[in-house]
């Protein structure tokens, strides 16, 4: 018996997060994954095992598919600063995080109902992209741009937390109803605060 090729991995995985954004995931039976898939349940199940497993690959691709279109720290541009690579950083992430809100919106209200749900997110999105953008500052930090105090796990989640804690509020917490939020105004005040706190002088 073979495993899923990675084209019908992908179609199983695109599917998911199609139904996901949609409907509850405990609506989400194995018969309507294979329906609108067009990959057969047996198949479905031999390669991922379990719901949570499908989950779990979704969450992980998003994040890969993010991180992907994040720039790497070592193609700055000449004349560019750190707070200039960081405001781009920050900005692709709340792009990323706009461009998957159907799922987000969806993903947030099942973790709210369900811890299994929750711990699941906590630790591939929230855990996994900490992990991605400590290595941005680890690089940052290496070539001597940050103190050396400074423990860039605890800054990378305070920043991430600012950043996604901010997303939330406008975006599915009912901020956009309420005010006009300036991208560029917060995330050159969120950049420049952050830093102000981690880089050397």
């Amino acid at each position: 018996m073979k495993p899923l090729d990675s084209d019908r991995q992908r179609q199983v995985l695109d599917t998911a997060l199609q139904l996901f954004a949609k409907e509850d995931l405990k609506d989400i039976t194995l018969d309507k994954l294979t329906k609108a898939s067009g990959v057969p349940a047996f198949d479905i199940i031999r390669h991922f095992h379990s719901s949570d497993n499908i989950l779990k690959a979704v969450l992980e691709r998003e994040l890969e598919l993010m991180a992907a279109a994040a720039q790497a720290p070592e193609l700055r541009l000449p004349g560019e600063t750190l707070a200039d690579e960081l405001h781009v950083v920050a900005g692709v992430i709340l792009d990323q995080y706009r461009r998957r809100l159907p799922f987000m919106t969806k993903l947030l209200q099942e973790t709210v109902t369900d811890p299994k749900v929750g711990a699941l997110f906590y630790s591939t999105f929230i855990v996994q992209g900490r992990l991605l953008f400590t290595e941005f500052l680890r690089v940052r930090k290496e070539v001597g741009e940050l103190r050396d105090d400074i423990d860039i796990e605890v800054a990378a989640a305070i920043f991430l937390a600012g950043l996604t804690g901010t997303f939330v509020t406008y975006e599915i917490y009912g901020g956009r109803q309420v005010e006009t939020l300036d991208d560029e105004r917060l995330l050159k005040h969120m950049c420049a605060t952050f830093l102000h706190g981690v880089i050397k002088p």
